[in-house]
């Protein structure tokens, strides 16, 4: 039996492991993706927000990741324009909106986020000055204006696009053994790899096990749902504090998300939409007089520190996972600085966060 032989193999097709393909195509190396495309990934259900500010509550290193992975965004979707690809990126800003009950925790957001951006500003009783005056039945929220959004969609079908000469291995892996390179077996073939990149998102921890190596990672079923309504013509992405969204897209539609569940049942269940009806009838009703033409749901990895880890876990073999909801929003940067990981660990980006998302530091945070 002949094996392929790669110079680098990226376990994991979804928008972190094309995002890392297409940089370390500025390397003359030989590429290949393994991914099996079952409908579980992320990105299938997501919203498409680069909401750094939106997510955080107090000063991080992930804080800092986020606010810069939202910055080179812009510059990344002008890029993919250039290429062909329109990914639809838009700046319409974000309204953060206190949800029943949870206004200190908001105030709380805008006291942290107000230090660090003057434009953060709050908005009291005065919510009718957005969404054309449909919101309804809240009154304290947080104005973002510098938020944006891509369409996820697009945005990972761009990287596939551009990524197309890459070898491209539709199967799932079953084991991986080290022993002078990496050989990783499928259920019909076994390739080989000088360095390995495990971005399979809620599978990386399998993936990592039969190296031996312990990384708790599971995935967290959101249910999204898509509605035309072509009077509505609103442009600001409106977020509550209980995680529900209304994200506007070209075409007059309007995401809706996002629920969150451990349940692992890939289809769309009916208490999901009927959660995500339930909330946009209380914030914006009139949104309900459109029309319903799509239902999906999508899997967030996460882990036990609720942050990604992307760092060498042993002598080339990179993990790149554990991005939870921002995913997309992280995706460029992220393919970014595992570029910088495994082939200049002295570029400024490198040195930067190469020890601020470890593996050992979430065994560290298990064991206490």
């Amino acid at each position: 039996m002949v094996i392929t032989k790669f110079d680098v193999l990226i376990i994991g097709g979804g928008i972190i492991g094309q995002s890392v393909c297409y940089h370390l195509k500025q390397e003359d190396i030989s590429i290949g993706i393994i991914d099996d495309f079952s409908r579980r990934r992320a990105t299938h259900a997501a919203g498409g927000m680069l909401g750094a500010q939106n997510e955080f509550y107090s000063e991080s290193p992930l804080f800092q990741f986020s606010m810069e992975g939202q910055y080179m965004m812009k510059e990344f979707a002008d890029e993919l324009a250039h290429l062909g690809h329109v990914i639809d990126y838009q700046q319409h800003g974000l309204l953060k909106i206190a949800s029943h009950g949870e206004h200190e925790s908001l105030l709380q957001q805008f006291d942290f986020l107000n230090a660090q951006f003057k434009t953060t500003e709050l908005v009291k009783d005065r919510l009718d000055e957005f969404a054309h005056g449909y919101i309804r039945n809240h009154d304290l929220a947080m104005w973002i204006p510098t938020d944006g959004q891509v369409n996820a969609v697009k945005y990972h079908q761009a990287l596939m696009s551009l990524n197309e000469k890459v070898t491209l291995i539709h199967d799932r892996v079953i084991d991986v053994k080290a022993d002078d390179g990496f050989s990783v077996s499928t259920r019909s073939q076994t390739y080989e790899a000088q360095q390995i990149v495990v971005a399979a998102g809620m599978y990386s921890g399998d993936i990592l096990k039969s190296l031996g190596i312990h990384l708790e990672t599971y995935g967290v079923k959101g249910e999204v749902m898509t509605i035309h309504h072509s009077a509505l013509n609103m442009k600001e992405t409106l977020f509550q504090t209980n995680g529900h969204y209304i994200v506007p897209k070209s075409d007059d539609l309007y995401v809706v998300g996002a629920t969150t569940s451990k349940n692992r049942d890939n289809k769309v269940s009916e208490e999901g939409i009927d959660w995500l009806t339930e909330m946009t009838l209380d914030l914006l009703p009139e949104l309900m007089n459109g029309e319903i033409v799509d239902r999906r749901c999508g899997f967030r990895p996460d882990n036990p520190l609720h942050r990604p880890v992307i760092d060498e876990v042993r002598d080339n073999l990179f993990v790149a996972t554990g991005h939870y909801r921002n995913g997309i929003l992280l995706s460029k940067i992220t393919g970014a600085l595992m570029h910088k990981l495994m082939f200049n660990k002295q570029h400024p980006l490198a040195m930067k966060y190469k020890d601020h998302f470890k593996l050992e530091d979430i065994h560290e945070t298990i064991l206490k």
